[in-house]
């Protein structure tokens, strides 16, 4: 019998190989993967809003410079793609349960990150490697420390149900999403931008994933009955799904701009056709025009 291997382990001197599971068509095939993860997802949603029930020292734009730096990292190590959306989740949740000091809250980030990429990864990230990354305000003792705190409050339940993990099962079973391929890549890259947003924190995965799709859709001017078959898979009602895609593409756009204003001009030379009249600067209307 012959088995199917993907990985391809390097010499000695270079850098371990991050090997990314292949999809499995068992598991995309059957319903009922879809279906549970629906059916349990609603564990998954942090309790409350801590701001203001729990914490009495963090604020929601805390949250987002921290939730910020966690995409910054996995980005760099090149984490999983569940990497990210499930630590921010598990950071969400504890802080439901427990209330923190403003100085801890990049420590209980790394220790997300650190749990998180143990379960979800062939390789997790280190504890020297995040304490770096967080320029040592805190050190490995400690993270060792909070780790322990971390998963008795959420009673070892780290894993969870993410958007990111119904994405996928939405659209293997969408006829027109094998000839848009990228509408996976800009609806992952939206959930990851709503992952920051202290305002979708208690938002459904499944009502998320579908703003999310149906976001991209659009921008990539993706044919008409999309959204019917979306909200049919993930049992969604349209309404609150609308106000979601009306918020992520406010979001798109002041995210658009901000990189414009931050981006330094490029030098400019001198037209010998110059006739005088100047193009107006546009704001891209969908999201094929926006690179985060």
């Amino acid at each position: 019998m012959d088995l199917l291997c993907w990985e391809k382990i390097g010499s000695g001197d270079s850098q371990i190989d991050n090997n990314k599971a292949k999809f499995d068509p068992v598991i995309f095939s059957e319903m009922r993967v879809l279906t549970n993860l629906l059916s349990v997802e609603k564990y998954y949603v942090p309790s409350c809003n801590y701001f203001s029930r729990v914490s009495t020292d963090v604020q929601p734009f805390m949250r987002k410079v921290v939730a910020g730096w966690m995409l910054e990292v996995c980005e760099e190590q090149k984490c999983e793609e569940q990497v990210f959306p499930m630590a921010v989740n598990l950071f969400d949740r504890f802080l439901c349960k427990f209330d923190v000091n403003r100085n801890h809250l990049q420590l209980i980030a790394a220790v997300c990150l650190l749990m998180v990429t143990k379960v979800r990864q062939c390789y997790a990230l280190s504890i020297e490697l995040l304490c770096f990354y967080a320029d040592n305000c805190f050190t490995p003792d400690q993270m060792r420390k909070w780790e322990l705190i971390v998963s008795t409050t959420v009673d070892w339940d780290i894993t969870s149900v993410t958007g990111y993990d119904i994405v996928d099962h939405v659209l293997k079973r969408l006829r027109w999403s094998s000839e848009q391929p990228l509408v996976r890549t800009h609806a992952l890259t939206l959930l990851s931008l709503c992952c920051r947003e202290p305002d979708f924190m208690r938002v459904k995965p499944s009502m998320l994933a579908s703003s999310c799709i149906l976001a991209a859709a659009r921008g990539l001017k993706v044919k008409a009955g999309t959204t019917e078959s979306v909200l049919q898979l993930t049992g969604c009602h349209p309404n609150p799904v609308e106000e979601i895609i009306s918020v992520i593409e406010s979001l798109v756009t002041s995210q658009t701009m901000t990189l414009r204003v931050d981006t330094p001009p490029a030098p400019s030379t001198p037209s010998p056709k110059y006739n005088g009249t100047v193009e107006p600067a546009e704001t891209p209307t969908d999201v094929q025009e926006v690179h985060f």
